[in-house]
């Protein structure tokens, strides 16, 4: 995860909206920035922005909410804070914000908002508090606490991740380098266990629950099938005689009825074919008709052409004399309009040469308007610059003489002051100097606190050693007691087995188990044994020889007694190997506390003689460090004497320290004033001889412009009477326009009147065309009409038709004559339908006659169908019945096979999963993933070891054997000995946990990587040569892409790192931000 941008309002005293870009060029070329500026400016405000923007809530606040806003700054309404962070997931936009009712400072708070975004396409995520917060831990892989232990680490908090529990640790090393898989793999081996034992409980329960029949009553249902076998196909082949019988019977009576009925449809036909004939007399005419249909067809549309011609030149002939006048009217309206074009015309070219010359002059008075418009305006112009110029003019004067004023002012105070004159070049040296003074007073201080810590740690070394040489003694005692308890239990194993081994002993028993199991089988046989026979093969193996069958079966007593002797000595056996075990176990604890005892007595020896060493060290050194700080004093107050200061005190340095600053700075305040004054004294000067210049030419400029506009005017008044005299107060357009529309209404008549005279007379030569043209065809038609009726009347005389009249009477539609002829040709079918089946009765009758099957009525025949029927029945659902439990019996056999290799099968797999659950499953997953992160963890601790070997070469981090998450340090500087981190002072653990932070970032997974780190504070514990390493440690990140950014106040740091973002307080609680990337937007 990689910070890209943070853009912020109004957070604490950062008052205003803010922008860092950490994509700026200075944080990319060096990877390590500092955030400085004085206690309380606002330094951790930028931190707490980034976890307010990311999670609503700071390390320093636990929760913003609508009840309390401790950050928003005072006097403001509204605030927000918005982070643009790179993971691999993509690009995001995080934003966070609250604001006061109608944005007032004095509002109510209302609910803050927070919202996740595509950095790129301004696509919104989720708007939801508790929705923003999962989106931000599955896109960064870090909810707030793991964020603020691995990747931001605040002020006060800098070492969480190094004093943290176990069970805290272990989260955070799951996300951070993608390890959650052990732990689901754990809880699915559990499950799956679970699962799999519940599987072979369900089997084994099924398989118990189903029922197998005795092998007699097996026998005894096969039987029974077999004999109702033979009687159900018996008493079948009689019901069928007689089922046949009865058919034959119910065939000839069927076949009788058929007969009469076919006799009765014989009479209904023909009463229907007599009733039928008179229609069918029509239709022989209809039909008749229906050949002449084409011909009379073609007559009739003669006939009706002819009548509808003659009809139309009547039409056309009463209308042709209205249409010659109209003619006539059209003709002498369009020479009128044409006439009364030509005198519009002859008036428009005669005021053409007038409207040119008016249209002229007044364009000309239009100019000269303007052109004294424009002078005006500029006269007005150049009069009101000549004003400002005249009042700009004072007032720099006015200027010039306060001044001049304020520079007589600092010459007087440069009189006065003039010794702090040699500051500007010795306060550095002197501030040096005063901070090494206040440095070795204050290292004094330690070393006496140090030189009695010395001594009461060497008393206390003392009293250690002396109980570590107790302890070794006691762990002597046990480890020798343990040893002789060992020993006696191995003898008392010895002497129990008599010289053979307890698997011996084992296999004897499992292979008695197996010959009484065989012995208790062969005694079940009893009764089969009793049915063999000498030479007869046996039903259950087919061997031909009963060795067992003279009844020399083996006893089963001799067996049980071995058994019940070898199991009490096997029990004993294996509880003596329990409890070799468990004495060799306690043998290697007791030698392992001897060793820890002695390495313990050995590392309280070093303590001893290292603090007697210290407390000798620690006087020899203040001795000397008393004498240099009373030399440098009197140095310094040699310096200081001209400057009036005549002693120094311990408590008074700082005090004095400032007060020659702030001289320092008055007088270069004064020297930058004197300066400032100078420049702008010159400056005044020469604006004000510039202005007097100015003001004289655009005085000449007004009376160039007066001159030109009377001059302008003379000639507009000259064209103003011309246009008078010649034209009035009449406007040429209007004029031209009238005119023209006078022409364009006159030549719009003309062709109206034109278009409609061309139109009357082609109507008027069409009408005569088609009078002409109807004459023609009537006398044509007349002749073709003749001819028609001649051969339609031989047509119907050859149909035998008198005239046209009988032949229209005789004429039916299509649709009649369709029917009745389907009506006679149905007749005729179901005539030949009837005959046909007659016949076939008649046959099949005679047929059936000759089998000649029973003598019996039928009612006899039926009621012996009944009766065998129904035994029938009765005796089908007893062999059903039987068959079933047969073969239900066989199924349950294979059933019970199949279970039973199911359930062996099933076995396998849970003895499988059982072995792998008592390796790494748990119900919680912890089994698995302690395993695991113990891996991560000494991983890590690799990767920290790098990182602080590069700091110091006196520690090494260690993970505790016995606890796999627990952190110990080894010190070199003390022979080994291996310190709780708990233990550790300021400085050590700071720059352990700075080790941890980094090897924790170098342990990248695929869900998280952490690309910038920020620290705050924790600096100040480390000495030069210590600050020196840390800082090229952090540096030397950079080549892996990290950014790394650092809060202190030790000005050493400040001074080597190069990129910086300061923070600067201003007045009233207020600060502002300078540096790389910064921006103030508002």
């Amino acid at each position: 995860m990689r910070i890209l941008q943070v853009r912020f309002k109004n957070l604490n005293s950062l008052a205003g909206e803010w922008l860092i870009d950490f994509t700026h060029p200075a944080f990319i070329s060096d990877g390590i920035f500092a955030i400085t500026g004085p206690t309380g400016a606002g330094k951790t405000s930028l931190l707490d922005a980034i976890c307010l923007g990311l999670y609503g809530r700071t390390p320093r606040l636990n929760r913003v909410s609508k009840g309390a806003n401790e950050i928003m700054s005072r006097q403001t309404g509204e605030c927000f804070a918005e982070v643009t962070f790179e993971t691999q997931a993509g690009t995001f936009r995080c934003h966070w914000s609250q604001h006061r009712s109608r944005r007032k400072s004095d509002g109510e708070l209302q609910a803050p908002k927070h919202e996740i975004a595509n950095a790129l396409t301004g696509e919104i995520f989720e708007s939801k508090l508790r929705g923003v917060a999962d989106q931000i831990e599955a896109a960064t892989g870090m909810d707030f606490d793991r964020f603020t232990r691995s990747m931001l680490l605040a002020q006060g908090g800098f070492a969480a991740f190094l004093q943290a529990a176990a069970d805290e640790r272990a989260p955070i090393l799951e996300q951070i380098t993608g390890t959650e898989i052990y732990s689901q793999i754990s809880v699915r081996v559990h499950e799956l266990q679970r699962v799999e034992q519940e599987k072979l409980k369900v089997l084994q329960a099924e398989t118990a629950g189903i029922q197998l029949l005795s092998l007699e009553e097996e026998n005894t249902l096969e039987l029974q099938v077999s004999s109702l076998e033979q009687d159900e196909k018996r008493l079948r082949e009689g019901v069928v005689e007689v089922v046949q019988a009865v058919d034959w019977l119910n065939r000839i009576q069927s076949l009788n009825e058929r007969l009469k009925t076919i006799a009765e449809q014989e009479v209904q036909w023909q009463l229907a074919f007599d009733q039928f004939e008179p229609d069918r007399v029509k239709l022989v005419k209809a039909q008749a008709a229906a050949s002449l249909e084409g011909q009379y067809a073609t007559l009739q549309g003669v006939r009706d052409e002819q009548c509808k011609d003659q009809k139309m030149l009547a039409e056309y002939q009463e209308a042709l004399p209205s249409l010659n006048d109209a003619l006539n009217s059209h003709k002498n309206a369009h020479h009128e309009t044409e006439q009364k074009l030509v005198r519009h015309k002859t008036t428009l070219n005669e005021e053409w040469p007038l409207i040119q010359r008016i249209r002229q002059i007044d364009q000309q008075i239009n100019a000269s308007n303007q052109q004294i418009q424009e002078l005006d305006l500029q006269y007005k112009s150049v009069l009101s610059k000549v004003d400002e110029g005249q009042q700009a003019s004072k007032q720099q004067q006015t200027l010039l003489d306060t001044a001049k004023h304020q520079l007589e002012a600092v010459h007087q105070y440069r009189e006065k002051h003039a010794a702090d004159e040699w500051l500007v070049s010795g306060l550095t040296g002197i501030e040096q100097q005063l901070n090494g003074l206040l440095a070795q007073h204050e290292g004094m201080a330690e070393q006496v606190m140090a030189h009695s810590a010395a001594q009461r740690f060497a008393g206390d070394a003392e009293k250690v050693y002396q109980q570590c040489l107790k302890n070794v003694e006691l762990r002597h005692a046990s480890l020798d007691h343990v040893n002789k308890q060992l020993q006696q239990a191995r003898s008392d194993l010895a002497t129990l087995l008599d010289g053979k081994l307890l698997r011996e002993y084992r296999q004897e028993k499992e292979t008695l188990f197996r010959e009484m199991a065989f012995l208790k089988k062969i005694a079940a046989l009893e009764e089969h044994r009793a049915k063999l026979e000498e030479g007869q093969p046996c039903p259950l193996c087919g061997a031909k020889e009963h060795p067992f069958a003279e009844g020399n079966v083996p006893a089963v007593d001799a067996v049980e007694e071995r058994i019940q002797f070898l199991e009490p000595l096997i029990t004993s056996a294996e509880n003596k190997e329990a409890e070799i075990k468990a004495r060799e176990h306690e043998e290697t604890q007791a030698r392992a506390t001897l060793m820890e005892s002695q390495h313990q007595l050995q590392l309280a020896e070093v303590d001893k003689r290292s603090a007697e060493k210290a407390c000798v060290e620690l006087s020899e050194a203040l001795a000397v460090n008393r004498e240099q700080l009373l030399e440098q004093q009197t140095k310094v107050l040699a310096q200081l004497k001209p400057l009036g200061i005549s002693s120094i005190d311990q408590v008074e340095i700082r005090q004095q320290l400032n007060v020659l600053k702030t001289r320092l700075d008055q007088w270069q305040q004064q020297d930058v004033l004197q300066s400032k004054l100078e420049k702008e004294i010159y400056d005044l000067q020469s604006k004000i001889q510039s202005q007097k210049a100015i003001i004289e030419t655009q005085q000449t400029v007004l009376l160039e412009k007066q001159q030109a506009r009377e001059r302008i005017n003379i000639t507009r008044d000259e064209l103003l009477s011309e246009r008078s005299e010649r034209y009035g107060d009449r406007v040429p357009d209007i004029e031209e326009q009238r005119l023209q529309d006078t022409v364009r209404f006159a030549e719009s008549a003309e062709k109206a009147a034109r278009d409609k005279y061309a139109e009357t007379a082609d109507r008027f030569g069409r009408l005569q065309a088609q009078i002409e043209t109807l004459q023609k065809d009537t006398e044509q038609r007349e002749k073709e009409l003749a001819v028609l009726d001649v051969e339609f009347t031989h047509a119907l005389q050859s149909q035998n038709f008198a005239d046209e009249t009988a032949y229209l009477n005789a004429r039916l539609s299509i649709s009649e004559r369709n029917a009745w002829s389907e009506k006679a040709q149905a007749l005729d079918a179901q005539n030949t339908q009837i005959q046909t089946r007659k016949e076939d009765c008649r046959q099949r009758l005679a047929e059936e006659k000759a089998k000649q099957l029973t003598d019996q009525p039928i009612e006899v025949l039926q009621a012996q169908l009944d009766e065998q029927t129904k035994a029938l029945h009765v005796l089908s659902e007893r062999l059903v019945t039987s068959r079933h439990r047969l073969r239900e019996n066989a199924a349950a056999k294979l059933r019970i096979q199949d279970k039973q290799q199911a359930i062996e099968a099933q076995q396998v797999e849970c003895r499988r999963w059982g072995n792998l659950h008592q390796l790494i499953g748990s119900s919680d997953g912890k089994k698995y993933r302690n395993f695991a992160q113990g891996l991560t963890f000494e991983m890590m601790i690799v990767y920290a070891n790098r990182q602080l070997q590069k700091m110091t070469d006196r520690y090494l981090l260690v993970r505790d054997a016995m606890q796999p998450l627990e952190l110990n340090v080894l010190d070199n500087y003390q022979a080994g000995e291996i310190r709780s981190t708990k233990n550790l002072s300021g400085g050590e653990s700071f720059i352990v946990s700075l080790s941890l932070a980094l090897g924790l970032s170098q342990m990248a997974s695929k869900n998280v990587r952490v690309d910038s780190l920020f620290l705050d504070e924790g600096f100040g514990t480390l000495d030069e040569e210590a600050l020196e390493t840390a800082l090229e440690t952090l540096s030397s990140l950079h080549q892996d892409g990290k950014m790394i950014g650092i809060i202190s106040h030790v000005a050493a740091l400040k001074e080597r790192i190069s990129t910086q973002i300061n923070v600067i307080p201003q007045t009233g609680g207020r600060s502002r931000i300078v540096g790389a990337g910064c921006k103030h937007l508002s």
